[in-house]
């Protein structure tokens, strides 16, 4: 460090998207934008390596439709050839939780969500497919996942969080957490706990807003720490840090990111963590709405973050914590601490050594094989365990999204007459549903987080009120369940992500029997618990 230049100190604590569909390009409005200099092209993110000396690049996919792990692994071998001589290599990092957030899906192993692992009852069972996850990153050139989700998911509307949390219940939360971080970081990747200090209690999305978590002290320490705890146990690399207001902690209204108490009165002094803290995403409204894009930076810098994730505006944003220690305002030792971490965590990860090396291509097959294990073993059936796909009349209807393609084979070769009407979510839609169920023998309900949508609950509410009987599918949160009340079975999947969708399909078809177990309470349309943790 004694080497670097105070403006190359201010660059290594950034991290700039590397994607052309990344965040920063979708969100920001064309006013907001600086340039080029602010693009995500990989072209622009050399020139901001080496004009800004910036620390870390955050893979998103460069096309719509997802990028392949080869394509992944040529791009990031040409980002390395091409800062080779701009000083410090960046750490690579990407959102590959597992589920419904990959960022890299096609050429990798589709893994279930955290909480359909949760169901399985092992953290065992997140251990092994963390361990996948981080061989494949590893293997393609990614030194760093912002994962696991360490969020306590206690509030069944929450909009951001749901499936990406374990459970509902701090110590099964911290069990699967501080699984995920081994199996992550034996296969070589730096494991992020996020998003400290919990963001499982909110009930808005911090990419839009900053939300607040209104526990008392008590309760807040109780739910929300016992996972980062776990994880700081098992030696995570680093923490992420949320864009939630947390009263309990800090009474200013601000974001944990901006606020000392919690992340240095918290995270480093009361919980003893000596590891990275990067902050959540600052061009996001929870971070810069109340700050904004050049204060937001300087504040979490004051607040102990070491990394700062995706400025809306990186000129705006380096020249503010340029500014600030310029005047003082962030001083020399403040800054050396900062930088000190992102190098120990570059050195962690091989990144300050003579010839870094990739490691070793994953063994696809294998891990394709424990993925399809675990999903089986997590998908939760409530009601008819021995349902199958029945002949006859059926109707396939609700948010299909696709799901139509992989049933339709197996229910004609059941010898059913399928009717299907793909709803979504539309409301206007919901008589063409009951109208295919009215003409069925039997029918069949494809939810998706229709706890949010009201189209998705008019039709439950709809075959309930009919006094029709069906079959749930359940393809994203479980809390769809409890809306369920005329089904005779539901399935849980946790998820619709490639592997829960095939663990599905054995289980209906019979090839497999769903071995979850629920590892949250599931509420009725009256906020009653209709099905209990365990079920």
């Amino acid at each position: 460090m004694s080497t670097l230049s105070i403006a190359e100190k201010i660059g290594q604590l950034f991290v700039v998207p590397l994607g052309r569909h990344s965040p920063n390009a979708l969100r920001l409005p064309p006013d907001q934008r600086t340039g080029a200099v602010n693009s995500d092209g990989l072209g622009a993110v050399v020139d901001q390596l080496r004009r800004y000396h910036v620390g870390g690049v955050c893979y998103f996919p460069t096309k719509p439709e997802g990028d392949d792990a080869g394509e992944v692994a040529a791009l990031l071998a040409e980002l390395a050839a091409a800062t080779g001589g701009a000083g410090l290599p960046p750490v690579v990092a990407v959102d590959q939780e597992g589920g419904t957030v990959a960022r890299l899906r096609r050429g990798v192993t589709s893994v279930p969500s955290a909480m359909a692992l949760a169901a399985t009852g092992d953290p065992e069972s997140t251990a092994r497919a963390a361990a996948i996850i981080g061989a494949e990153l590893r293997a393609v050139g990614f030194h760093q996942d912002y994962a696991p989700d360490a969020d306590v998911n206690s509030n069944p509307a929450n909009p951001a969080i749901g499936v990406r949390s374990y459970s509902s219940d701090p110590d099964l939360v911290a069990a699967h957490v501080a699984a995920a971080v081994r199996g992550l970081q034996g296969a070589g990747i730096a494991a992020t706990a996020k998003h400290f200090p919990g963001h499982g209690d909110t009930s808005g999305d911090s990419h839009l807003m900053l939300p607040s978590v209104d526990r008392d002290a008590d309760a807040w320490a109780a739910i929300d720490l016992p996972p980062f705890v776990a994880a700081i146990g098992a030696d995570v690399a680093a923490v992420m840090s949320a864009h939630v207001a947390v009263p309990a902690a800090d009474g200013s209204g601000d974001p944990a990111t901006a606020s000392a108490a919690i992340l240095t009165g918290v995270l480093r002094d009361r919980l003893g963590f000596t590891g990275t803290v990067v902050t959540d995403a600052l061009d996001m409204a929870g971070a810069r709405d109340r700050l904004g894009d050049g204060e937001i930076a300087v504040r979490a810098v004051l607040a102990g973050a070491d990394q700062l994730l995706m400025p809306a505006d990186l000129p705006v944003a380096v020249a503010a914590v340029t500014e600030a220690v310029s005047s003082g305002r962030i001083s020399a030792a403040r800054l050396d601490a900062a930088v000190g971490r992102v190098l120990a965590l570059k050195h962690r990860v091989g990144l300050l050594t003579a010839d870094p090396t990739l490691a070793p291509a994953a063994d696809a097959a294998a891990n394709a094989a424990i993925a399809a294990e675990l999903a089986v073993a997590g998908l939760t059936v409530l009601g008819d365990r021995g349902w199958r796909l029945p002949a006859g009349r059926v109707a396939l209807v609700g948010a299909l999204g696709g799901l139509e393609n992989d049933l339709l084979p197996a229910l004609r070769a059941a010898g059913a007459e399928v009717t299907v009407v793909d709803s979504g979510s539309d409301p206007a839609a919901v008589d063409a549903d009951l109208a295919a169920a009215a003409a069925a023998d039997q029918t069949i309900v494809v939810s998706r987080n229709a706890t949010r949508w009201p189209g998705q609950r008019a039709l439950l509410a709809g075959l309930a009120a009919a006094g029709r009987r069906y079959v749930q599918l359940a393809l994203a949160g479980p809390y769809d369940a409890g809306l369920a009340t005329g089904a005779t079975a539901r399935f849980l999947t946790y998820g619709d992500c490639a592997v829960s969708r095939a663990a599905l399909l054995a289980v209906l078809t019979g090839a497999a029997a769903g071995g979850g177990r629920l590892p949250v309470d599931v509420p009725g349309p009256d906020g009653a618990i209709a099905f209990a943790r365990g079920c």
